[in-house]
C-alpha cells in the first residue's frame, strides 16, 4: 500500500484535506501504488512534464480505463471524447467546439451569468435553511452549461441528474451500474433528438456545432453524444465543486471575505488561489506508450500513471509560502487545476467566470455568513479524482434589501 490509500478508500478526513498525503507522496517521489495499479506522480515539475508529453504519456486512459486505439466503440458508453484522445485526433475534435469557449465568447456570457447568479443568491433570503451547495453551487453551473450547449430550459433539472450519474463512475468504486446504463441510454436518446432538430445553421450553441460536424462526417452520432456528455459533466460537476470549495474556503477564513469586501479587485486572485488549493479535479491518469523515466524513476511501457494536479499545486518548490492562501501571488494563475499542454481544460475561462461572479455577489449582498456545521464535518465527494463539498449548510446575514430582478433562473 502507498500513502495514497486513505484517499482511495475515501476516508473523509483525507478527502477534505489531502495536503499531508500529498506532501508524503512528493517526499516519496514517483512510486508505484498497487491500490490503483499506477505510478503516482506528485511533484510539480514531474506533473507538468508528463502533462506536456502527450506522445510518451497517452490520454486514452485519462479517467482510469485503458481504451485501445482500435477498440470497437460501445454503442451506449459515454466515455469522454476529448479527455481520452491523443493528437492529432484530439486537436481535430477540440477545434469543433473551440470557438464557443474563447475568452471573448465567454466574456459575452457574463451579463447573463451574473443575472442568473444574482437571482440564485437573492433566493437564499427566503429559504428557512440554506445549503450553499444545494441552493447555489449545484444550480448555476448546469444552467450556464445548458445555455452554452443549447439545451432547452425545461430540461435543465434532468440534465443535472444525468451529469451526476455519469460522473459517479470516475474515481468512485460504488454506484449502481444498471442504473448508470439506463441513464446513459436515456441521455444518448435525448441528445440524439436535439441533434436531429438541427436546422442547418451553425450558431453560437455547442450542439449546433456538433450537429454540423456530424453532418460533415467529422463525428459519428455516438461521438457527438459522448462529446456533449463530456462538456456537460465538465461544465457542471467540476464548476459546482469549484464554487463550493471557494465558499468553504471563505467560511474557514472570514478575514479573507472582509478583505474582498474592502478591495473587490482581489476577488480574481482569490479565485486563482481557490483553484490552486482546492482543484475540482485532483488528478487524472495517463498511459506510458514507451519506456520512460520520471523523477529519476523508470516507468515501463504500458504502465498506468496517475498525475496528481492537487499535489503539484501545493508543491513548495513551485510556490512561495505554499500552504497559505496569498492574494498577492505573482504567478497565481500558473497552477495546474485545469491541466497543462494540449489537454488544458477547454472551459477554464467559463469556470473562472462563474466562480468570480458568485464570490462578487456574495461579497456585495452578504454582511457575513457562517457554516452551521464544523468544517471538520463537511462531507466531501467520495472520490480521489473529483474534489468538493457535498453540503455547506449555512447561516446568512444580508446587508441590503432584495433588489428587483427579471426572473430567468430555474
Amino acid at each position: 500500500m502507498s500513502a495514497l490509500s486513505p484517499l482511495v478508500s475515501h476516508d473523509q478526513d483525507s478527502l477534505r484535506c489531502p495536503a499531508d498525503i500529498y506532501r508524503q507522496l512528493r517526499d516519496d517521489g514517483v512510486r508505484y501504488a498497487p491500490e490503483i495499479d499506477a505510478y503516482v506522480v506528485a511533484r510539480h515539475d514531474d506533473v507538468v512534464r508528463v502533462l506536456r508529453d502527450g506522445q510518451t504519456f497517452s490520454s486514452r486512459n485519462t479517467v482510469g480505463r485503458v481504451v485501445a486505439a482500435d477498440a470497437p466503440a460501445d454503442p451506449t458508453a459515454l466515455t469522454p471524447l476529448l479527455l481520452m484522445s491523443d493528437d492529432p485526433v484530439h486537436a481535430r475534435r477540440r477545434s469543433i467546439v473551440n470557438r464557443a469557449f474563447t475568452p471573448s465568447k465567454v466574456a459575452a456570457w457574463e451579463p447573463l451569468v451574473r443575472q442568473l447568479a444574482r437571482e440564485y443568491v437573492e433566493r437564499l433570503r427566503d429559504l428557512p435553511e440554506v445549503d450553499f451547495v444545494r441552493d447555489l453551487a449545484a444550480l448555476l453551473p448546469v444552467r450556464v452549461i445548458s445555455l452554452v450547449l443549447g439545451v432547452p430550459l425545461e430540461d435543465v433539472a434532468k440534465f443535472r441528474e444525468w451529469s451526476e450519474e455519469i460522473t459517479a463512475s470516475v474515481g468512485h468504486h460504488g454506484g449502481d451500474s444498471e442504473r448508470r446504463q439506463q441513464v446513459q441510454e436515456q441521455f444518448s436518446a435525448y441528445i440524439g433528438s436535439l441533434l436531429d432538430r438541427w436546422d442547418g445553421v451553425v450558431g453560437t450553441s455547442v450542439l449546433s456545432q456538433i450537429a454540423a460536424a456530424e453532418r460533415a462526417g467529422e463525428l459519428t452520432r455516438h461521438e457527438g453524444v459522448r462529446f456533449t456528455a463530456e462538456l456537460l459533466v465538465a461544465g457542471n460537476i467540476t464548476t459546482t465543486h469549484h464554487i463550493s470549495s471557494s465558499i468553504a474556503l471563505l467560511a474557514r477564513t472570514p478575514e479573507i471575505f472582509w478583505g474582498l469586501r474592502e478591495d473587490p479587485a482581489l476577488i480574481q486572485p482569490f479565485i486563482e488561489e481557490s483553484l490552486r488549493l482546492e482543484p475540482p479535479i485532483q488528478g487524472f491518469y495517463r498511459l506510458a506508450m514507451a519506456d520512460a523515466e520520471v523523477g529519476g524513476v523508470p516507468i515501463p511501457s504500458g504502465s498506468r500513471v496517475f498525475v496528481l494536479y492537487g499535489s503539484a499545486n501545493q508543491d513548495d518548490s513551485a510556490w512561495t509560502d505554499c500552504p497559505h492562501l496569498r492574494l498577492d501571488r505573482p504567478n497565481g494563475a500558473a497552477h495546474v487545476a485545469f491541466g497543462k499542454g494540449a489537454h488544458a481544460c477547454i472551459g477554464s475561462a467559463l469556470a473562472r467566470l462563474e466562480g468570480r461572479v458568485v464570490v462578487e455577489l456574495l461579497v456585495e449582498l452578504l454582511d457575513g455568513f457562517e457554516l452551521t456545521v464544523p468544517s471538520s464535518q463537511v462531507p466531501y465527494q467520495a472520490s480521489f479524482v473529483n474534489h468538493g463539498p457535498l453540503s455547506l449548510p449555512a447561516r446568512l446575514t444580508f446587508r441590503q434589501p432584495a433588489a428587483a430582478t427579471q426572473g430567468v433562473a430555474k
